[in-house]
């Protein structure tokens, strides 16, 4: 394809994701096999990723997978559960314990074996990545459909209370076990180192889940613990809260079922419990999903090992078939030149066959015109409510680990998506704004529990905003203004 054909594409802009190649290379071409594992006749033309995280997909695709979706929701959402957990489990199945093998003592063929194994189970797994939240807009639209005559605002309302999943997500299980850890600490309990690598084993993998090389160590853990007391905070009434965020979750679902007389409605009734599934099960899926990429890693840092690569994380600036080849030959499937020039400069291609790998500034400069075109335009933020409020400050945009550093007490933090690490900066932030999230999202469950104004799923905040910029965010209708540059 050369670069005319490129540019005549319907491109949307989907997401700002950084992530590294090898992973993407594997969700990109894994829709190829959506309709075999669902039944559900869909795939993906074209997906363009961009180094720096701009994810552009066919628009045609994603019409025709929401026309699907409208014409059988309720059917195709059983249909889409139902394989979703099926695969999703026999990913964790085929790859448990893959942490604990010693990949260095395999002969080369099963050493394929294994990576060939994982690919296939990782490829299937992947496949729900973007069906899952076209779906699930089909069904909020339902969902309003039955509400009645509300403005927007209360109908968003009644939705994070009617689909706000009772089931923990493993952000919150890693924030009980950290307040737990707290609690240890503070009494100088003999348990605690213990228990600290029951932690690390457990949850280092939500700091790795884009690059292997960022998981939690104990230090890491150790520091936000120094940090959650400097903050004078109590860990007993962390974990208290917890709990009755819970409870008074599930009174007020109660109410308004009561109120909204929803169990005499048997269709209103379905569509909210699948929502409330899906609220769950997306993030579930990712943090599956992302966990067992973490945890797979030895196979992959095995074959770059195999080959002399000197920095071998840099495996992951090979797409997983040029890792296959790199493993079945023993020799890096690309030069050591072009391996130099993608951890500087590229663009990936994938296409209903295979993923290409654009690499050079020349390529990115060439192709910078469909991000350009799919710039926001305008000056404001929108996005969905996760807890109400308004306040002004300065704005502060997190996109890497230090840049945690620049938030100050009072500032508006604005990031693609919060992780579990931001918690010391999101307590001086007085609110979050994220291009990402749904209702079970890492900032929107902080937001709830800090009581602090939230708004997510803006998809250009990052873009649109700048440091310093002096905003409103007005959470009760889901809008950030700009007041000054």
């Amino acid at each position: 394809m050369n670069l005319n054909q490129i540019k005549k594409i319907n491109w949307h802009y989907l997401i700002n994701r950084r992530e590294s190649m090898l992973f993407c290379s594997l969700a990109d071409n894994s829709y190829k096999y959506f309709k075999s594992i669902t039944g559900i006749p869909w795939r993906t033309s074209y997906i363009l990723r961009f180094d720096e995280g701009d994810y552009f997909i066919n628009y045609d695709d994603l019409k025709k997978l929401k026309s699907i979706f409208s014409n059988e929701g309720i059917k195709k959402s059983y249909i889409l559960r139902e394989s979703l957990i099926y695969n999703i489990n026999k990913l964790k199945e085929v790859m448990r314990g893959a942490d604990k093998k010693d990949y260095s003592k395999l002969s080369k063929k099963d050493l394929l074996k294994e990576l060939n194994k994982y690919i296939k189970f990782f490829l299937y797994a992947c496949s729900f990545l973007n069906p899952m939240p076209i779906l699930d807009k089909i069904i909020v639209e339902k969902i309003f459909s039955y509400f009645p005559d509300v403005d927007e605002e209360q109908k968003q309302k009644w939705l994070r209370i009617l689909i706000y999943p009772l089931k923990e997500n493993e952000h919150t299980k890693e924030e009980r076990s950290f307040y737990k850890l707290c609690e240890l600490y503070k009494n100088k309990d003999k348990r605690f180192n213990k228990d600290l690598i029951k932690h690390i084993k457990s949850f280092g993998w939500i700091g790795g889940r884009y690059l292997w090389e960022n998981s939690w160590t104990e230090k890491d853990v150790k520091n936000r613990i120094n940090i959650f007391f400097q903050q004078k905070r109590n860990s007993k009434k962390e974990l208290l809260h917890l709990n009755e965020i819970k409870n008074s979750r599930k009174n007020e679902e109660n109410k308004l079922i009561k109120k909204l007389k929803i169990n005499s409605l048997s269709e209103f009734k379905k569509y909210i419990a699948i929502a409330k599934d899906f609220a769950f099960l997306r993030v579930w899926r990712t943090d599956v999903i992302y966990r067992v990429f973490y945890e797979s890693r030895d196979i992959f840092l095995e074959v770059a090992r195999r080959v002399g690569l000197k920095e071998i994380n840099d495996i992951r600036f090979l797409t997983f078939s040029e890792v296959v080849k790199t493993a079945k030959y023993e020799k890096l499937a690309i030069s050591a030149k072009e391996l130099k020039t993608r951890k500087k400069n590229y663009v990936m291609l994938s296409d209903d066959r295979e993923c290409k790998i654009l690499s050079g500034r020349e390529w990115k400069n060439k192709l910078q015109i469909i991000i350009n075109k799919n710039s926001p335009k305008g000056k404001g933020v929108k996005g969905n409510v996760a807890f109400s409020g308004r306040v002004k400050g300065l704005v502060k945009i997190v996109k890497i680990d230090n840049d945690l550093n620049k938030i100050k007490k009072g500032d508006i933090m604005v990031a693609v998506m919060t992780f579990p690490h931001f918690i010391s900066a999101m307590e001086k932030a007085s609110a979050f704004i994220t291009d990402e999230g749904g209702i079970l999202c890492h900032a929107a469950i902080v937001a709830r529990e800090m009581k602090k104004p939230c708004i997510i799923g803006t998809k250009f905040a990052t873009k649109i905003l700048k440091d310093g910029d002096l905003v409103e965010v007005d959470a009760n209708k889901g809008v950030v203004k700009i007041l000054k540059r």
